[in-house]
């Protein structure tokens, strides 16, 4: 918005210089002299640079460019009133002096803003390259266009405001608005470290939800949260354990608690003692509904020790949402300043509760991905933001394992992640990103990159896929798709199931419709058009699903392959083993025949009484 607005300026700007200079050009011939209007228009090389990825900002050029437009709002007023005074001295009307004083002044306008956004840039980067986000929203933010008012809660919940905060995480849950999280990345650096820790301490879990805050920051508000709840749900269960041990002692004694009233086996309950069961029960199950939170409270934890080991980077915790049903995501390594950025989207069955096992996943793909590139930053997330489908909830249509409606939702919300992820990364260092889909998280991948195309990650790894919610590869707009399956995973064939019509012609057969399996076509068939990486058999029977979630397992095939695709080191992945060489089968020697067959034709078969084909 920035750039059009400039180079509309310039563009009128250029236009009324023109326009006087031949209004002038004319008057000097009418009066017999001899005149050549000289040419304004002139081309600028930075609104003309070559197309190429975008990295960042130059901070010393943005200063340049401050600089150039506070000049222009010093000089061209000056300039503008000076030539509407020799037009008037020739008698001439025309609107170009106004015109260049009203771009001196829009310039001037500009430099306000920009120079209080570029000082706040620089307290943070003093020399090098920012961010997109900090240059898309940090520096031109003023231009940026806002349909759902996202600067307006950001604005509110910088002053404090909860329900702005709150208001923000459920517009970044729809994944309607691509550039929320670069937005929210620069609104929180310009807040200020008073105001950031004013919202750490009294907002923890709305602050670690936002994407594209840093990576560090998340981690600070989501352990400040983490912590609190295990404080208060610690300390609620002591006081209903008490309570509950109080209540069972006096219902066994109710002497003791209804003094002065005759009980016994033979007598009526007296409605006191009746009160008495029944708060008993509350207590009990009071402390049955804070059991799962607590139970989640300690995955997580047990996922973030996974962390500091074996050499590994401390865990960084960037999401937690406690409770029914509960999300989370877990980072070894800081994905801000990765070179190799993965994230882990689990399937079926996969609940907070359960997480550790997910957690370790993404540890040893951590450690086998900076095994083979100890040179290079590695970060490893295990991204748990959706309610996926539980093998118990087949009784519910929309939840069953083979139904879209879970990935559908959980889509939007994993394209808004890996939209934080590239708002916070630091310009300073590249990055590679690919999301790596397990079981029916590989849907929701698929899902999410068509939301995103071109956008959503630079590859995208599917593993034990029954979909990807695709027809074809192609249809993710991702550069590079890749597919691995065991050969005794059944998951995997879910795709192959005949259940729909794809909408496209059967190459095989063009007479008959291409159909495909609940979820999309098969990506490990041929015509979806990925490329398939080798995972061995486990040699597990098919029937018992082992082999399903082998795909992780130390010192196997497919965990170094997922380690060379992340590294993106293509030419070592290990290849499909050769099939056997049948050998021919031995020659039968010819046994001699019993009579010698005259030469030239073959005689003529001879009647068999034997009935046909006998």
């Amino acid at each position: 918005m920035f750039s059009r607005a400039l180079a509309h300026r310039r563009a009128t700007l250029q236009l009324a210089f023109q326009s006087a200079a031949e209004l002038i050009t004319q008057r000097i011939r009418q009066l017999g002299g001899q005149a050549h209007a000289p040419s304004f228009s002139t081309s600028i090389s930075v609104l003309a640079a070559a197309p190429a990825p975008f990295s960042g900002m130059d901070i010393l050029a943005m200063s340049r460019l401050v600089a150039d437009l506070q000049r222009a709002g010093r000089e061209l007023p000056e300039a503008g009133r000076r030539l509407s005074a020799e037009l008037s001295a020739l008698c001439l009307a025309a609107p170009s002096g106004p015109q260049i004083v009203d771009a001196g002044l829009w310039a001037d306008e500009q430099v306000r803003d920009l120079r209080q956004r570029l000082t706040m840039i620089q307290r943070q980067h003093d020399l090098g390259t920012v961010s997109q986000a900090m240059t898309g929203f940090g520096l031109f933010g003023g231009h940026a266009p806002d349909p759902d008012g996202a600067g307006r809660l950001a604005a509110a919940a910088g002053n404090g405001d909860a329900t702005a905060l709150k208001a923000l995480l459920d517009m970044q849950r729809t994944g309607r608005d691509r550039t929320l999280a670069a937005r929210l990345n620069a609104w929180w650096r310009h807040l200020g470290t008073a105001a950031q820790d004013r919202l750490i301490a009294t907002s923890p879990n709305l602050v670690g939800g936002l994407n594209g805050l840093p990576a560090t920051v998340r981690d600070r508000a989501n352990r400040r949260y983490l912590a609190g709840r295990k404080t208060a749900i610690t300390a609620e269960l002591e006081r209903l354990r008490r309570m509950s041990t109080d209540a069972e002692a006096m219902v066994k004694k109710p002497e003791q608690a209804l003094p002065g009233r005759p009980t016994g086996p033979w007598l009526v309950i007296p409605v006191e003692l009746e009160e008495l069961y029944r708060s008993s029960r509350k207590v009990d199950e009071a402390i049955r509904e804070l059991g799962p939170e607590m139970r989640q409270i300690t995955a997580v934890e047990n996922g973030l020790a996974l962390g500091g080991r074996n050499g590994r980077p401390p865990a960084l915790l960037l999401q937690l949402e406690l409770g029914d049903p509960g999300r989370t995501a877990i980072s070894f390594g800081d994905p801000d300043e990765a070179d190799n950025l993965v994230t882990y989207v689990p399937g079926t069955g996969t609940t907070l509760e359960g997480f550790t096992g997910d957690a370790n996943r993404a540890a040893v793909v951590w450690d086998q991905a900076h095994r083979f590139q100890p040179d290079k930053k590695i970060a490893s997330i295990a991204w748990l933001g959706y309610e996926a489908p539980q093998w118990g909830s087949t009784l519910s249509l929309d939840r069953t394992v083979v139904n879209e409606k879970a990935a559908l939702e959980g889509a939007p919300v994993l394209a808004g992640f890996t939209d934080g992820l590239r708002a916070a990364h630091k310009a300073a260092s590249d990055v590679r990103l690919t999301v790596l889909g397990h079981s029916y998280g590989s849907t929701v991948a698929g899902l999410a990159a068509q939301g995103r195309p071109g956008a959503f990650a630079d590859q995208v790894i599917f593993v034990g896929s029954p979909g990807a919610g695709a027809v074809r590869a192609k249809d993710l707009g991702v550069g590079s798709v890749w597919v691995g399956e065991a050969p005794n995973d059944p998951v995997g064939d879910v795709g192959s199931l005949p259940l729909q019509f794809t909408g496209t012609l059967n190459a095989a057969a063009p007479y008959l419709p291409k159909v495909s399996g609940p979820l999309g076509v098969d990506p490990s068939a041929p015509e979806f058009g990925a490329r398939q990486f080798y995972v061995k058999d486990s040699e597990d029977p098919a029937y018992t699903f082992k082999s399903h979630s082998r795909y992780w397992d130390v010192r196997s095939a497919s965990l170094k392959n997922i380690a060379y695709l992340i590294d993106g080191q293509y030419d070592k992945l290990i290849p499909f083993p050769e099939p056997p060489v049948t050998p021919p089968p031995p020659a039968v020697p010819s046994s001699p025949l019993p009579f010698a067959m005259p030469a030239g034709n073959p005689p003529h078969p001879q009647p068999s009484s034997a009935p046909a084909g006998g």
